[in-house]
């Protein structure tokens, strides 16, 4: 092939997505992809980066969501058999699911998950950000990822399925543990230390699970769990291990998405001082504004599927068993897609964005993801209208999946009395 990336041939080139540069910068090498090489073998996996082509993938039913035994296939058998808890988990996960499996989970908690049910929640979430902001009062610097954006969502998410916020830390620390699972860490002896880790995690939030899940048995609460205990389809309802799995799918989708969108949103306005300054005059921004979020800087920069059968796409063949990486990081660049991608608009409409996903496996979470990261945001921009980076220069996370930083030391200025 004639086409290159980074100046070398694709044909004798990998991309690493672990080089701090692209890390701190993706987007240049999407749209190199974009142009050059839209469906392109990494050495282990495709990487799709197309908006239409991943639009068209997402409802492709060759194209299968049951990835984790791919993932342990690869590992030690020792290995294998060690970590077996922590696939069993993974393989009863609705993310990770193909129907009709996915399509029967999906029905039964689906009512859970609307709209109207997030909607309901805003005056609490709009109670912790205040209180979050209060412990900010009167100080200079502080780490807005640290102690605002990633804290923020564990204590709503705690508030909705109905666990003590008290235990929030313990959520912080097993869902980081679980999602880097999701990641795709340098080394096999990396790998492996990552989902030992996860394993131990999950295992711990099991046990506390099963322990809150018989309480709600006995003594229904309004909360989610009480409402997935109760969940009911046509006579049909979810057993106890998968209740088990959809809470801590929600914990730990839930908490580090949402934490990641918040911190990229303040990140993002803060490099963008008219976008903050008209979100603080008009409020009514704060949806498109966080659509926008959503486009420009996803929390979400890459799914996995597996390919059931040879696919065609972009001129490539995508062979049986193979891995396929669905890049919503560029995707939501698209020139095809969106007019000045690379231009942060508050005020973007349509944004048919693909940070939630694409048709069946849309995201369950979403309408309560948008209302805590709107709040979230909203509040901190107008309660400190003089906030602004310690540092230009921020350090990202490590990993190919999901994009936020480390940590975000601002300067609060003076508070708006």
């Amino acid at each position: 092939m004639s086409c290159v990336i980074g100046g070398d041939p694709v044909s004798t080139t990998t991309i690493d997505f672990s080089d701090p540069a692209i890390q701190a910068n993706p987007y240049p090498i999407y749209a190199e992809l974009r142009r050059e090489a839209p469906v392109f073998w990494n050495g282990q996996h495709w990487l799709i980066s197309r908006y239409d082509d991943i639009a068209t993938l997402m409802v492709d039913p060759r194209m299968s969501s049951q990835r984790v035994d791919a993932t342990f296939r690869v590992l030690p058998e020792d290995v294998q058999r060690e970590l077996q808890p922590l696939r069993v988990v993974l393989n009863n996960r609705m993310l990770l699911s193909d129907p009709p499996k996915h399509t029967r989970l999906r029905k039964i908690v689906m009512k859970a998950f609307s709209a109207k049910a997030a909607q309901g929640r805003r005056e609490q979430i709009q109670a912790f950000c205040d209180q979050f902001l209060d412990r900010l009062e009167g100080r200079d610097v502080v780490d807005a990822m640290g102690e605002y954006a990633t804290p923020l969502p564990g204590w709503t998410i705690a508030d909705t399925l109905g666990v003590p916020h008290d235990e929030q830390e313990a959520f912080t620390r097993w869902s980081h543990d679980q999602v880097r699972i999701y990641d795709r860490p340098g080394t096999m002896h990396d790998r492996i230390a990552v989902m030992r880790q996860g394993q131990a995690s999950m295992l711990e939030m099991k046990a506390y699970l099963e322990g809150v899940i018989e309480q709600r048995r006995r003594s229904p609460q309004e909360d989610l769990i009480s409402e997935l205990v109760m969940a009911e389809e046509q006579g049909d309802r979810l057993s106890v291990e998968e209740m088990v799995v959809m809470v801590i799918a929600i914990l730990v989708g839930g908490n580090n998405s949402t934490a990641h969108l918040i911190g990229n949103a303040i990140l993002t306005l803060l490099r963008q001082p008219e976008a903050a300054a008209s979100l603080r005059e008009r409020p009514e921004l704060s949806r498109t504004t966080m659509e926008e979020v959503l486009r420009f800087e996803s929390p979400v920069q890459a799914t996995s599927r597996v390919a059931t059968e040879a696919i065609e796409v972009g001129g490539q063949t995508i062979g049986a068993g193979d891995n396929v990486s669905l890049l919503f990081g560029s995707a939501n660049r698209d020139e095809a897609q969106f007019p000045a991608p690379d231009v942060f608009d508050v005020a973007r409409s349509p944004n048919r964005h693909l940070t939630f996903a694409h048709g069946p496996h849309f995201c369950l979470g979403s309408a309560l993801a948008r209302n805590v990261s709107q709040i979230a945001v909203l509040s901190i921009v107008t309660r400190f209208p003089e906030m602004r980076l310690v540092n230009d220069e921020v350090e990202w996370n490590e990993g190919f999946s999901f994009r936020s930083v480390k940590r975000l030391p601002v300067l609060l200025g003076h508070r708006l009395r």
